[in-house]
């Protein structure tokens, strides 16, 4: 019988797959519910916006700009020149480049990156960029060992991270590593006006955000990261709530835990509704999957007993408060200025976000 891992296990089981494990599995397999997406890779890369964010409230940066001036640095998140070395040790963050996001974390805490370890990019080597859950893993190593956030009272996990900025935080520490010209990843397409070649690069600076609307951050507390919602103002009748940004700790946890429950049952599905909800309902999740269990039971008790009414509120606060990253950049035609769109993708593969192998000059054609 052939064997299947915990990842594609994990990926069936979201699709509402039944895994067969032997002569007593079911004889019929369901479909699963949407069509995979083609590439993995674009799970990570949101989908398309309506409209820009704003520019950011965010424009303090003289302390930033001293350090960057002190160190003879680039700024972390803009252009770095062809010329520029490669650069080794830990550099504080301008929060600035995360615009409007930065209101979801604390005003005080402070992050720092540095480079990509070889350790690191030797994993990055490995990866399977076909597997959702492969790029998921090597992208949590980079973040692991690359980011720090210090606050007033001590240092802090890397797993505080809002989901939504893993990529852009993937970027700022490529940029970190890799400061030769060649190791930007940028394609060309043709103006849709005057069909002159147009640009596009993919760098933190150039992502884009769809971001809650005005109207609803009345009811976000910053420095607990937490909305305090109270449905009675929406004409449903049910308690105050408390949703918690979701964190790349909660995803790492909450994916353990499923992959817990699979090996259990390799036939057992996963809601992924609970699962949307579930993110948000949750300040935070065990490691420990036994207590991670305990938990997620006390969460879908609650999600189960809400009423039709109450579910559709709910969803509807979700939609309104989420951060969702685009797939698309924009750029300027630079010989008749119209606006240009395209879809994010990486011209040879995702691999070469952390591929160093064209830093020298390649052994064979492979």
């Amino acid at each position: 019988m052939a064997t299947i891992s915990d990842d594609e296990l994990l990926e069936k089981a979201l699709k509402g797959e039944v895994v067969e494990t032997g002569e007593d599995a079911p004889a019929e397999t369901p479909a699963p519910q949407e069509e995979a997406p083609r590439s993995a890779a674009a799970q990570y890369l949101g989908t398309q916006l309506n409209h820009k964010p704003g520019d950011s409230p965010y424009a303090d940066k003289e302390g930033d700009q001293k350090l960057i001036n002190d160190k003879k640095l680039t700024r972390i998140g803009e252009k770095i020149g062809e010329h520029a070395e490669y650069r080794d040790g830990w550099i504080d963050v301008d929060k600035a480049l995360l615009g409007e996001r930065a209101l979801f974390y604390p005003e005080d805490w402070q992050f720092k990156i540095r480079p990509a370890t070889v350790e690191a990019i030797r994993n990055w080597s490995t990866l399977d960029e076909e597997n959702a859950n492969s790029i998921d893993d090597v992208f949590n190593e980079i973040l692991k060992s690359c980011i720090s956030i210090q606050t007033p009272n001590g240092p802090l996990p890397w797993g505080n991270i809002c989901s939504w900025d893993r990529f852009f935080f993937l970027l700022l520490i490529r940029e970190y590593t890799f400061t030769q010209g060649e190791m930007k990843i940028k394609y060309e397409e043709d103006c849709i006006e005057c069909d002159n070649p147009v640009t596009f690069e993919l760098s933190s600076t150039a992502l884009m955000y769809d971001m809650p609307d005005p109207e609803v951050l009345k009811y976000y507390d910053q420095q607990t990261r937490t909305w305090h919602i109270d449905p009675e103002e929406y004409d449903i009748h049910e308690n105050p709530i408390t949703l918690y940004v979701p964190t790349l700790e909660k995803d790492a946890n909450i994916k353990a835990w499923m992959i817990a429950r699979l090996q259990e049952n390799r036939n057992r599905k996963i809601d992924n509704t609970f699962i949307r909800f579930l993110m948000w309902m949750a300040p935070k999740i065990s490691k420990d999957t036994t207590i991670s269990n305990k938990q997620i039971k006390g969460y879908e008790t609650q999600f189960k007993s809400w009423d039709a009414d109450m579910f559709t509120f709910m969803d509807d606060v979700l939609r309104n408060i989420i951060v969702t990253p685009s797939s698309k950049l924009t750029t300027t035609c630079p010989v008749c200025g119209e606006e240009m769109t395209s879809d994010i993708r990486f011209p040879n593969s995702i691999r070469d976000l952390f591929n160093v192998s064209n830093r020298s000059k390649k052994f064979g054609k492979k």
